[in-house]
């Protein structure tokens, strides 16, 4: 018996609408639609005849063990080449709608590609660009220690204030942290280990006092990428800090460094729950230190970034707990969800 084909009406969320068909009791619905109401993304195999359907096609790398003289972060894969920015003499300066700016953490994120880029192919040219980074961080550090922010900055104006220049980001100090690090293994001159070592008091200055901590349940310690009023815990600038507290302790074995790392640590594990919502990960906690009234939920690239920082700190850990919020992130690439 040959069942019937029928057009028919599919709306989807009372708002997408387009015709499907019905074969007997089973109902066939066009995957323009589903990418539409579900914000899915497809895949065909010609080769294999077959349609795959993912939550996203963004995967991640496995970072076994994070070593501090090391690849950072699989960053022979980054291209800050491609991103918006105009190098002038050899570093790069973003291009935002407003003007045109050094940007610490985009220079360091460039200094970090050349470097893992180094260690990879030992490509001289490479080489040549990281130590520029590490001398441009050395020639502009300010008299406190950091790499300030030179412009005005409204991390989601619908719920905090503006951020007044000069500032600080926990994200800018880490990443130049790592490269300094890294440009100290590299040379064996100690001249960066010092100067990534003046960095060191912005973390433990109050963001109101124009450092970077913020604390969480009034005790514990987190460093913002964003110092606002109230604060925002930006949980991937947090991340980036802390690698780059780990890597100046692990080069210099420093007890102030290490202690900020530690301290660090006991608030990632606290507060990682709150980031997971169980489909995907929130990229702050906005939702609740203002009266924003729901999360930030962060971009699939995003979330793979919480991914392979988590999983670079969990291997210097080795955390049951950080674990398992690794293997449920992982999963939600997957398209799993946890529900009650």
């Amino acid at each position: 018996m040959i069942e019937e084909l029928k057009d028919i009406k599919v709306l989807m969320h009372n708002q997408y609408e387009a015709i499907g068909k019905k074969i007997g009791d089973e109902f066939f619905i066009p995957i323009t639609l589903l990418e539409k109401g579900y914000d899915l993304e497809k895949e065909w195999l010609n080769t294999k005849n077959t349609l795959k359907i993912h939550v996203t096609k963004k995967r991640f790398l496995d970072i076994d063990h994070y070593d501090y003289q090391g690849n950072y972060l699989h960053y022979d894969r980054n291209r800050v080449e491609n991103w918006n920015v105009e190098f002038h003499h050899g570093i790069p300066k973003t291009v935002y709608p407003y003007g045109k700016y050094f940007n610490p953490s985009t220079i360091a994120q460039y200094g970090l590609q050349h470097y893992s880029l180094y260690l990879k192919s030992k490509d001289l040219e490479s080489k040549q660009k990281f130590l520029k980074v590490a001398n441009w961080l050395m020639s502009h550090q300010d008299v406190h220690g950091g790499w300030p922010y030179q412009f005005d900055f409204h991390y989601y104006p619908t719920r905090l204030k503006g951020i007044k220049a000069p500032w600080y980001s926990a994200i800018g100090l880490g990443m130049s942290m790592s490269v300094l690090v890294r440009a100290t293994v590299l040379t064996k001159d100690r001249k960066y280990e010092r100067c990534a070592l003046k960095a060191t008091p912005i973390f433990n200055i109050p963001s109101e006092k124009s450092g970077i901590l913020a604390k969480f349940e009034g005790k514990y310690m987190f460093y913002e990428e964003c110092p606002t009023d109230p604060p925002s815990f930006i949980l991937n600038g947090f991340m980036f800090a802390l690698i780059g507290l780990y890597d100046l302790y692990k080069l210099t074995g420093d007890i102030e460094t290490k202690k900020l790392y530690q301290e660090g640590i006991i608030s990632l594990k606290r507060m990682l729950p709150l980031y997971d919502l169980g489909y995907c990960t929130a990229y702050d906690l906005t939702q609740y230190t203002t009266d924003g009234g729901y999360p930030n939920v962060a971009n699939w690239g995003y979330h793979i970034t919480h991914i392979h920082l988590l999983t670079a700190l969990n291997s210097i850990e080795k955390d049951t707990k950080m674990n398992k919020v690794l293997q449920r992130w992982k999963g939600y690439l997957e398209g799993k969800r946890f529900t009650i």
